[in-house]
C-alpha cells in the first residue's frame, strides 16, 4: 500500500512505516499531521487517482526531527577578472514517519513498535550528533570550566633542554 503526497512543493511516494526527508514544516516534534493533497492512493488491487487530489484519502505523519543537509559549496568564478565567491548552504528538513494511510473506507495503521524504533534512532542520532559538537565559550563558563593556562614559548624551551 502507497500513496503519492504533496508536500513543500514536492512530491513524495509514501509508504506506511517508512521515513522521509521533507522540506521544512512548522511543527513541533512528536506531532502528528494530516497530509490531505494526495495524488494517488494504491493498495496493491486498484489505483486511484485524483484530479488533481484524491478527496476522501488522507495521509497521517509523525513529526521525527528538525535538521539540515550537509553543506552544499556555492562557487563562482570569472577567469582574468580576479572575481571568486564562495558561499555556503544548508537546507533544513522535517524527519516524518507515515503512520496512516486512509481512503474512503479503506485505512491502515502502522505498528506501533515501528514508530518506536524510528524515535529510538533518530533520539541516538541526536545523542551522537550532540556528544561530538565542541563546547561554547558560555557553556564553558556556566559549566565553571578553567581557563586553559597560558604557556610561554621560553617556558616551553627551557623545558625542552632540561
Amino acid at each position: 500500500m502507497y500513496s503519492i503526497v504533496e508536500t513543500g512543493g514536492f512530491q513524495y511516494k509514501v509508504e506506511l512505516g517508512k521515513a522521509y526527508k521533507v522540506p521544512s514544516i512548522d511543527s513541533a516534534v512528536g506531532s502528528t499531521l494530516e497530509l490531505k493533497s494526495v495524488l494517488l492512493y494504491s493498495n496493491g488491487k486498484e489505483v486511484k487517482i485524483g484530479t488533481p487530489v484524491l478527496n476522501d484519502a488522507l495521509v497521517k505523519v509523525e513529526v521525527l526531527a528538525h535538521d539540515k543537509y550537509d553543506t552544499v559549496i556555492v562557487f563562482k568564478k570569472k577567469r582574468r577578472t580576479r572575481y571568486e565567491r564562495r558561499n555556503g548552504h544548508r537546507q533544513g528538513y522535517t524527519e516524518i514517519l507515515v503512520t496512516e494511510i486512509r481512503s474512503g473506507a479503506e485505512s491502515a495503521v502502522v505498528e506501533p513498535q515501528v514508530i518506536t524504533r524510528n524515535r529510538a534512532r533518530v533520539a541516538a542520532l541526536a545523542k551522537q550528533k550532540a556528544q561530538n559538537k565542541p563546547l561554547t565559550r558560555k557553556e564553558k563558563i556556566a559549566q565553571g570550566l578553567p581557563k586553559p593556562a597560558k604557556v610561554k614559548k621560553n617556558a616551553l624551551r627551557k623545558a625542552k633542554e632540561a
